[in-house]
């Protein structure tokens, strides 16, 4: 959709601007608009054109915030903010108007990589390479502080790398340091994988000292190719916010000399680290110590570190602009150079031919705004149960089959919803402030939960409620529903006990007691087949596999698969193979007939959640991206940024997943082609993280789809049912 005349004063040609659609207007403000190229949590950012004909990158406030005076306020400070810091080591800001319909700012924009896409494309720098990158940032947190802000969001993702030097992007949650923060008591922002302590602590009274601290992590990161708390790649937030706090940084593989200048940014007392102009003395002191005439032999700088010619050609653009959520702002890239043009919601695989050509698709269907119908596309909510002295706001959790939906939430063991109305038809109270925990499955007409703050298995009758038996375990036990079964894997003084219960008495049929010299767990395979894994104790991965016999807990054979190498964890099988991924790298498929292994090695794989239907592997990382690769030849069928921060596992259903992000929007996608279909606004509280934790299993409770509606906890303590009006 796109204009042709000179637009009138609401921004389009022949009409008002209707700017809250998800669609690319052909002006705002003076700007041509040429494509949508990105959008956040809080903007949508487009590729424009002046009246020049310079080409900028123009931001405007999502529609379903536009009402919101918090939100409207922090889109004020955020131009603000890069007004007075535009210069060398950050972007300019072209023009704006935060009063406009819609308020808009563009910034310029530079063809070159950020941080995060060099390393994760070439890998972690060398000692000089970094050393040149410190002095660079350094000088630009020096001119930032000097300004009078303090960023509190610098990690690699916001770090540009142009041809004269690296600058600092993305001003979305900035703050000026004699000014009253925005921040609402507990709320906390910025990117948690580069917080300082401070920031999760007391993040109302975040200083200069947070952007040092950030800082070294970002030279760590490109040092390493990690950051200096990540730890497991699968751990959520809160474990890395922890580690933050109270653990020591990890710099293996950071060289002597500049562990010992990164130590000092890293010091968890925000006193005792050095002010940028401290830490650019100690930086300069290496390139003192190493200048000459001549660059050693055998020292590479990567493109954006050097005033010289670039390296090799790049063939996409990153924005300066900043695609801002209220908890993290991320550094959106431009669609490949030979594009069409088209929606980054959109599916785009880099050998797909008609990776250009979404923009003749169908626009999804978006929700402007969270709201009850017809406004909304919420069918009802659910408020949270009023329980005395209630403390928690954990995640409610859902889970259903047919038209029966049943949810957990704080002080709640489980209760039954119905799922026209949202009218609760039963309800089994917990301890007051007890964690929600899962609801581990249904077996005919009843519902298995897990009772997290007494260790137990819990069997209640669906339609009444009634508790029907418990079983004890030490720490929540696995539970693998079969037919009118139930079986129980769980650690025992003894070793590994595995349990085989009636699902409707809690009767015990068969038990069995695992030696304790070697770890165990059994993974479903579907359609009635267990298998047996095996953990060497000294290896700490999968070491052999065999096939369970359900009914008498026993292997039917030996091990049809050892390992020497880790494989990864099992994701799938079919009867015929069992399929493991490691960490996103590669596909391990083990064939039970003649017990053959074969490796396949996955192109980009995001890290994260997986879910696998037939010979689809999906696999959601935490910033948002969904992609989909063939599990038996490890090839990529699309990837796609939902832009949904801290989803939880993806849901299949009907041909479409369905990705519930951590601020309460759902994002639809056909599973074949990765289009998304459409997309629920946000529902979630204002104070609280995306990162905060769901509940101590560190998992975020999936969302239940019945029917094309999906039924959702949100950080509000509700619970939602949300579906487009022609679902």
């Amino acid at each position: 959709m796109r204009g042709e005349g000179r637009p009138d004063h609401h921004g389009v040609a022949g009409g008002p601007l209707s700017w809250q659609d998800e669609y690319t207007p052909p002006y705002v403000g003076e700007y041509r608009i040429e494509r949508r190229i990105g959008a956040g949590g809080m903007g949508v950012v487009y590729l424009a054109v002046s009246p020049s004909g310079r080409r900028v990158a123009l931001k405007i406030i999502r529609g379903e915030f536009v009402d919101d005076t918090d939100y409207r306020a922090r889109f004020r400070l955020e131009i603000d903010a890069a007004r007075q810091v535009s210069g060398a080591f950050t972007a300019s800001v072209v023009g704006a108007d935060p009063d406009g319909e819609p308020p808009w700012m563009a910034t310029q924009y530079f063809d070159a990589p950020t941080l995060s896409e060099r390393v994760r494309e070439t890998g972690a720098f060398d000692e000089d390479a970094v050393w040149q990158l410190g002095r660079g940032l350094a000088e630009a947190l020096r001119d930032i502080h000097r300004a009078g802000l303090v960023h509190r969001d610098l990690k690699p993702s916001n770090v540009l790398l142009t041809e004269d030097g690296p600058r600092v992007i993305d001003f979305g949650i900035a703050r000026v340091l004699k000014a009253e923060p925005l921040t609402r008591t507990g709320k906390v922002l910025g990117t948690v994988s580069f917080m300082a302590p401070e920031q999760l602590n007391t993040p109302r009274e975040v200083g200069p000292a947070a952007d040092v601290f950030a800082l070294g992590g970002v030279l760590v990161h490109a040092a390493t190719g990690r950051g200096p708390f990540d730890g497991d790649p699968d751990a959520p937030p809160i474990a890395v916010a922890m580690k933050i706090v109270h653990d020591d940084p990890d710099l293996a593989g950071v060289p002597s000399a500049l562990r010992s200048v990164i130590e000092k940014c890293l010091l968890k007392d925000p006193t005792g680290r050095p002010s940028p102009t401290e830490l650019l003395a100690l930086l300069q002191e290496k390139g003192a110590a190493e200048a000459g005439p001549e660059k050693p032999a055998g020292t590479t700088v990567p493109e954006g570190l050097t005033n010289g010619p670039r390296l090799r050609p790049r063939t996409l653009a990153y924005l300066l602009t900043a695609v801002t959520t209220i908890v993290v702002a991320v550094a959106v890239p431009m669609m490949q150079a030979d594009d069409a043009g088209g929606d980054r919601g959109d599916a785009k695989g880099s050998a797909s031919p008609s990776a250009g050509a979404s923009s003749t698709r169908a626009a999804p269907a978006v929700e402007k705004v969270a709201a009850m119908r017809p406004r909304g596309w919420a069918l009802w909510e659910k408020k949270p149960a009023a329980i005395p002295g209630r403390q928690g706001t954990d995640l409610p959790g859902c889970a259903g089959t047919g038209d029966i939906l049943v949810c957990t939430e704080t002080g709640v063991l489980a209760e039954r919803i119905d799922v026209a109305s949202g009218r609760v038809m039963w309800s089994e109270r917990n301890d007051e402030n007890a964690w929600p925990g899962p609801v581990m499955g249904f077996a005919g007409e009843t519902v298995l939960v897990g009772d997290l703050s007494r260790e137990q298995l819990v069997g209640l009758d669906v339609k009444t409620g009634d508790r029907l038996w418990s079983a004890e375990s030490s720490g929540l036990p696995t539970a693998i529903v079969q037919k009118s079964t139930v079986i129980m894997v769980y650690p025992h003084v003894d070793g590994t006990r595995i349990d085989r219960r009636n699902a409707r008495t809690g009767k015990l049929v068969a038990s069995r007691t695992f030696s304790a010299d070697e770890g165990y767990d059994v993974f479903d395979g579907g359609d009635g087949a267990l298998y047996l894994l095996g953990y060497g104790s000294d290896e700490g991965f999968i070491t052999s596999v065999a096939v369970l016999d359900a009914a008498t807990l026993r292997t039917k054979t030996k091990a049809f698969a050892t390992f020497d190498e880790d494989p990864g964890s099992p994701i799938a099988a079919d009867g015929d193979t069992v399929s493991f991924l490691l960490d996103g790298k590669h596909i391990t498929r083990v064939t039970i007939r003649d017990r053959s292994v074969k490796r396949i090695p996955l192109r980009e794989a995001p890290v994260g959640t997986v879910r696998v239907q037939g010979n689809a592997l999906y696999l959601s990382r935490t910033d948002g991206t969904l992609a989909s690769y063939d599990l038996r030849t490890g090839g990529r069928n699309w990837v796609l940024e939902t832009e949904g921060e801290a989803p939880a596992r993806p849901v299949f259903a009907d041909g479409r997943l369905f990705s519930l992000a951590g601020d309460g929007r759902i994002t639809c996608v056909d599973a074949a082609t990765g289009r998304t279909l459409w997309r629920s606004a946000a529902r979630r509280d204002p104070n609280t993280s995306l990162a905060s934790p769901a509940s101590p299993t560190n998992d975020r409770p999936e969302p239940a789809v019945l029917n094309g509606v999906v039924y959702a906890g949100s950080s509000t303590g509700s619970v939602f049912a949300v579906a487009p009006p022609s679902a």
